[in-house]
This record gives structure tokens, sequence and C-alpha cells, in this order.
């Protein structure tokens, strides 16, 4: 007669162990629990600036809070976001962000770039190209500012000025996270 395996030897071993319980503070937004950002979008320092300068523009304007802190953060969440793309949908959201950072060439209204100009010659070509007859250029604009407002929107400094406090959301997401790491999880693999 063989003996069976007790449950807990059939289970598989988790690739790697996540210190949620002793470094997780109760309710943290962004915890430090083990989970790793995804690797930066591959760019250039010039395609850098370029993506901040573009940040800088499709953000609100004060007195909302924007800080060079905000903008590198808001670029490496949505370099992170590209990473996790079809890698031509990677390609797509890259070069979408070039030809907006042209477009006042391309619209005939400037010599400069997007990322050259004041903000209210830039908010004038941003309202053109996103108010174009072709669906596929308007497409572009929201995909754009979708990807950077998403990541502004996300941020504490936004969060404290809006007064808003998403407790219900972070203690539902505490509670996925526990659940995930649970050995009924594991089981269910």
């Amino acid at each position: 007669m063989t003996a069976t395996p007790s449950k807990h030897q059939s289970l598989p071993e988790p690739k790697r162990k996540l210190p949620m319980a002793s470094q997780s503070p109760t309710l943290a937004r962004h915890p430090q629990d083990g989970w790793t950002y995804a690797d930066p979008y591959p760019m250039s320092d010039r395609y850098v600036r370029m993506l901040h300068a573009i940040i800088t523009i499709l953000c609100p304007p004060p007195p909302a809070p924007l800080t060079e802190d905000m903008v590198t953060r808001i670029e490496r969440h949505v370099r992170g976001f590209m990473m996790y793309m079809h890698p031509l949908a990677g390609r797509g959201l890259w070069l979408s962000f070039i030809l907006l950072d042209w477009a006042p060439r391309f619209l005939f209204m400037s010599t400069k770039r997007i990322s050259q100009m004041e903000r209210s010659q830039a908010d004038q070509v941003v309202a053109r190209f996103a108010s174009s007859r072709w669906m596929p250029i308007r497409l572009l604009v929201v995909g754009i500012r979708g990807s950077v407002l998403s990541a502004y929107f996300d941020t504490d400094e936004v969060h404290q000025r809006l007064r808003y406090k998403p407790i219900a959301f972070m203690k539902e997401r505490i509670e996925m996270r526990h659940d995930l790491m649970s050995e009924s999880a594991l089981a269910a693999q």
C-alpha cells in the first residue's frame, strides 16, 4: 500500500517569497511588499526629455500640483506601462509621442516642436491635433492623454489636493494581495 501525499506536499513551491506582512503598512497605496515594476521602455535621453515636456504640457496647469519629481514618476509609470503592452502597441505609443512632439510642424503652426514651446502655444497645438477630422489622429491624442493622466491622477500629491482617500479600494487591494499569496490560491494553480 502506497502512502498518499499530504496536501502540503502536493502544493508547488512558490518561486519567490514576498514579505508582505512585515513591510506593508496598513492601507498603503504603494506598499513595499516585494512587487517590482517592469523595466522602463527603452528610450534615449533625447526622447525621455521630449516625454517629460509632453507630460508637463498634458498635465493640468497650476494651481494643480506638478513638480519635476512628479514628472519623473509619471514618465517612469508610462514607460513601465509600455513594457506590458504588445511590442507593436508599445512602439506605436512611443511613435505617437514623437508624432505629437512634431505636430506643430505637420500642422504648419510653428517651426518649433511641442517640447520647445510655451504651454499656451502647445495647448493650442494639442487642441487642434485632438480636433482633427481624422479619427486615428484623435484616438492617438486620447491614447497619449490617457497614459499620462492615468499616471498623474494616481500620485499621492493629486490625491491630497483632491482630498481623495480610496480607503475601500485600498482595503480591497490588500485583501486581494493576501488572497493571491494564500495557500488556496496556490492550490488553485
